[in-house]
């Protein structure tokens, strides 16, 4: 049986010692803080720090825990704090492959593939000769069967599937790298099976924080990892997609009922001004949210100003008038802390635009929660260069790392080099040897063809030279003489595009092998691109490539704040989940960029319509719930029609101003959703005009 603890204290989560619980309640009512209290209750009981394993959904909320965990255990134990590990899901299924047993068992290398080191495994895939489309629709089908956690056997339902499978994993075993879908798959298997039975129950205690984000594959490896206590906190209308592409919220909602012996906690209220929380409980009116999580009550005191809508003109009037009036809150702030302020922002392109303002304005600004992904086109070099600077970072740290070496031969190429990647591969296995050894291999014939040719080119100029009162002394020469592009001796058709790439990758490691720190940076041309901004900024300036690839990697799977106070924030609505801020700036609310517009589409299914919509409502409410005392939300009422067609937002009608073709568009409905809750709508000019700032 299971029991209930109605209205509980943080206190009571924090000394519970029995062995399964669930925190349960609504958004800023205690959760994350009573995963933190119960973490520094046990170490102050004299519980060893790493038998504590905590896990938050991503390096922002990791980077929260530890710093809530650090305050509650205090200077004492501060040292022991630092010991508990707090890991995201992901980086929790990684560690446990990345042991000897695991790699055995699995004959897999958890090197998990960032998003742009995937497209080059999109591109090798599409060799297969089957239709992008088709294509992404099979994986999207494996890729949902392993964080389901089905058994392997009903992955496939067809013979093209199981061919895609089989080729997917064929291509990652040769590079040594998997794909973050599987890892959790893998990671459960391992755990469950006879072989993994000393890795299971590895840590006494086990809490895991957002629990409803997990996949079914990532949560089975929390529970099977748990020795004395495991405590779920979670929120199902919190879900977002920031842990995994298939979050299972029944595995939380359902935990209590298909185990025995649940210690349930429900918190009540929330930690937020009253016009914020009582916004964000209509919003659990609407949809397929559950209304049993309305907070009902904030724990704060009214304040003035605490929950406001702006309209603005245009977005170009939303820029320059929020940015100036983030400007004056911080400069009539007693003791400014900007790091307590985050911008809310739909995309990477508002994020760069409004983080240029705000650096205009004299504000230290972050983007990590935005721009830290690694992307750009591959095939056309110029144009992806934070990716080519990442990619000689990794032949630095590791000039066997297979993963880097394809990403390195398909710069610059129209397929990336697919089909020349196909062949290598084919090529390494009829040989028996590994994609590195084949690439060097194939180098080493080509120079040692070179230099044959060379000398037969030699002998023959000899030859002819001392026939050459022969009339038939010009026609030996040319017989003779080998083929100038060396193309005759190649394995298989543009063999050579590799060769060149190796010798050049080869040349550039040889070069710089021994730079380190910003030396290093300059090297791999990183210096100026905001994707290595925060990795900079980290440096001490004595990292070799290894240590600086730690960072840079990081940054990029598992990006984390700047250590400083006077940081402003800028993130998109998924990077929020297990922080908190005081004041929050969601800037851009239009339809079609906040819901996006999947949400409008008329071409889709009703359906599809609502469970984008249900979606896009979890982001919002998730994200602007973590303003405690202040909640602007910014929207403006026309674009250019050539902004609005490319940011994708649903334009309601087109007219012409002064020439130009604009759009109107109209703020978000999930501001309408929340009827009286919503707030009143303040001008933009009027806004700036109590402050003085017209």
């Amino acid at each position: 049986m299971s029991s209930t603890c109605s209205m509980s204290s943080l206190d009571d989560i924090a000394s519970f010692d029995g062995r399964i619980a669930k925190v349960q309640g609504p958004a800023r009512s205690g959760k994350t803080e009573a995963l933190a209290r119960r973490a520094a209750h046990l170490i102050s009981d004299g519980a060893d720090p790493a038998s504590i394993l905590v896990e938050t959904t991503s390096g922002f909320a990791a980077q929260a825990f530890r710093r809530r965990l650090t305050a509650l255990a205090g200077e004492r134990h501060a040292q022991k704090a630092a010991c508990v590990a707090v890991r995201t899901p992901l980086g929790i299924c990684a560690h446990v492959l990345d042991t000897p047993a695991a790699r055995a068992a699995t004959d897999r290398v958890p090197r998990v593939l960032t998003a742009a080191e995937y497209g080059f495994l999109v591109e090798d895939m599409k060799t297969l000769g089957m239709p992008l489309r088709k294509l992404r629709r099979m994986l999207e089908h494996l890729y949902q069967q392993m964080e389901d956690l089905q058994p392997r056997s009903e992955w496939c339902v067809t013979g093209e599937e199981q061919a895609v499978l089989d080729h997917l994993v064929r291509t990652l075993v040769s590079r040594g790298a998997m794909v973050r879908h599987e890892a959790p798959a893998l990671a459960a298997d391992f755990l469950k099976s006879e072989v993994g039975a000393t890795a299971r129950a590895s840590y006494d205690y086990v809490l895991c924080d957002d629990f409803q984000n997990l996949s079914r594959a990532q949560q089975t490896c929390l529970c099977l990892l748990a020795g004395a206590q495991l405590i779920v906190a979670g929120n199902p209308n919190q879900t977002i997609t920031a842990a995994s592409d298939h979050p299972n919220p029944r595995g939380f909602s359902q935990f209590d009922t298909v185990r025995r012996n649940v210690r349930t906690f429900i918190l009540e209220g929330a930690f937020a001004r009253p016009a914020i929380t009582a916004f964000i409980d209509a919003l659990c009116d609407q949809g397929d949210m559950d209304p049993m999580f309305k907070a009902n009550h904030a724990h704060m005191p009214t304040r003035e100003n605490e929950l406001e809508a702006v309209k603005w003109n245009s977005p170009e009037d939303e820029l320059n008038g929020l940015t100036a009036y983030l400007r004056s809150l911080s400069s009539t702030d007693g003791n400014p802390k900007e790091s307590r302020t985050c911008v809310l922002v739909p995309d990477k392109r508002w994020a760069a635009l409004v983080a240029r303002l705000l650096r205009t304005r004299g504000f230290e600004v972050s983007t990590a929660g935005a721009l830290t992904a690694i992307g750009g086109d591959p095939r056309d070099s110029a144009r992806a260069r934070a990716l080519v600077a990442y990619t000689k970072l990794s032949l630095l740290a590791n000039p066997h790392d297979l993963t880097a070496w394809r990403s390195w031969c398909g710069f610059d190429n129209h397929l990336t080099n697919s089909d020349a990647w196909a062949n290598l591969a084919a090529l390494a296995d009829a040989q028996g040897v590994s994609l590195y050894e084949a690439l060097a291999q194939m180098a080493a014939a080509a120079e040692g063809d070179a230099a044959n040719g060379h000398a037969d080119d030699t002998a023959s100029r000899t030859v002819s030279a001392g026939n050459a009162s022969g009339a038939g002394a010009s026609t030996y020469a040319t017989c003779a003489a080998p083929a100038s592009d060396g193309a005759r001796n190649e394995p298989f058709p543009r063999a050579s595009i590799l060769t060149q790439r190796w010798r050049e990758g080869q040349d550039f490691i040889a070069k710089n092998a021994a730079r380190r720190g910003f030396a290093l940076m300059r090297a791999i041309g990183a210096t100026d691109l905001p994707e290595f901004e925060d990795v900079s900024a980290a440096l001490v300036g004595d990292e070799d490539a290894a240590a600086l690839h730690r960072l840079a990697r990081a940054s990029v799977t598992e990006p984390t704040w700047p250590e400083s106070e006077r940081v402003l924030h800028v993130a998109t609505y998924d990077a929020l989940c297990g922080t908190e801020y005081d004041r929050v700036f969601a800037l851009a609310t239009v339809d079609g960029l906040i819901p996006c517009r999947d949400a409008f589409e008329v071409v889709s299914t009703k359906d599809a319509r609502e469970r984008t919509m249900n979606r896009e409502r979890k982001r919002f409410a998730n994200a602007v719930s973590k303003a405690r005392d202040h909640l602007a939300i910014s929207f403006f009422s026309k674009a250019s029609l050539e902004l609005a067609e490319r940011s994708k937002m649903q334009v309601t009608r087109v007219r012409s101003e002064n020439g130009e073709r604009i759009a109107v568009v109209r703020p978000s409905s999930l501001l309408a959703e929340a009827g009286n809750a919503a707030p009143a709508t303040t001008g933009g000019q009027s806004l700036l005009s109590e402050r003085g700032l017209n």
